[in-house]
């Protein structure tokens, strides 16, 4: 049975399904990562998964876990882009999941990846299965994210690599006043965890008592939220645009979480050679 936290968060995607509009003409649901100007969001949302493929070094061997699949968008880079042998998706919201796996027919690739529910705290996999595991803008959802870094390190191999896009409190942010602005905002979108408000340095210490070596996390809010909020506001304002009101508002609240001190990382951790983490 998931957490209250969790059905919240099931909830809060089920909107936001009935929500999408043409913000993105494919099925990405991720800030982007804007490398140039005049990039369309879903543009962004690409690269943002050619980012962290990237930095898992996928290649046509690899046995893929990705965690908060969403609608397959990412999943399918990953085949096209990279040719992983095999990925496995797993989310939480069945409409996601539903149309994710259309499209992933629709693009010809039922025969290398897969989408089925499942609770990223609770993983139903063996010991060392993945070779890469890749989790891009949920980590800061689960209840908690430590029970999800543990649950990584025993199903990726000895060696294997985790890559997650993730939204932490800066290292000098004032953290009473972050947590109050994620709950003051939590009362109408049910994404934020304070069990999960601690900063790199935390976040590091968990990965390694998960079993994790070579651990790195590094800021790139300058080309992620920081230029999806303004993005947003301009899509907002198109004549054409439908509830324009309430996208000006969800900009406006993910604002005021980064004033408050939030930061977008990447986070890049080998699972170490021994068999540490995978008991």
């Amino acid at each position: 049975m998931s957490s209250e936290h969790t059905q919240g968060i099931v909830k809060y995607y089920t909107r936001r399904h009935t929500q999408r509009r043409d913000a993105f003409d494919r099925p990405y649901a991720n800030y982007g990562y804007w490398t140039r100007p005049g990039l369309s969001m879903s543009d962004a949302a690409e690269a943002m998964a050619g980012l962290v493929a990237g930095a898992a070094g996928l290649c046509p061997e690899d046995e893929v876990l990705e965690v908060g699949c969403g609608y397959g968008a990412c999943a399918v880079r990953y085949a096209t882009a990279f040719g992983a042998k095999s990925i496995i998706g797993i989310d939480i919201t069945p409409t996601r999941v539903e149309h994710g796996n259309e499209y992933v027919k629709q693009n010809g690739l039922a025969d290398t990846i897969t989408l089925r529910l499942g609770d990223a705290t609770k993983l139903d996999f063996a010991a060392g299965q993945f070779d890469k595991l890749i989790a891009v803008e949920c980590a800061f959802h689960f209840d908690t994210r430590r029970d999800f870094l543990r649950e990584a390190g025993r199903v990726l191999k000895p060696g294997g690599t985790l890559v997650l896009t993730d939204l932490i409190p800066k290292r000098d942010a004032d953290l009473s006043r972050y947590v109050e602005v994620e709950n003051r905002l939590a009362a109408d979108i049910e994404m934020y965890n304070p069990k999960n408000a601690y900063d790199a340095e935390v976040y590091a210490g968990y990965l390694r008592e998960s079993g994790f070596a070579e651990v790195r996390i590094d800021s790139i809010l300058p080309w992620t939220l920081a230029r999806f909020i303004p993005a947003c506001r301009e899509y907002a304002q198109r004549p054409t645009t439908v509830d324009g009101d309430k996208v000006l508002a969800h900009a406006d609240k993910l604002q005021a979480v980064v004033d408050a001190g939030e930061d977008y990382v990447l986070v890049v951790a080998r699972k170490a050679e021994s068999a540490r983490g995978s008991a």
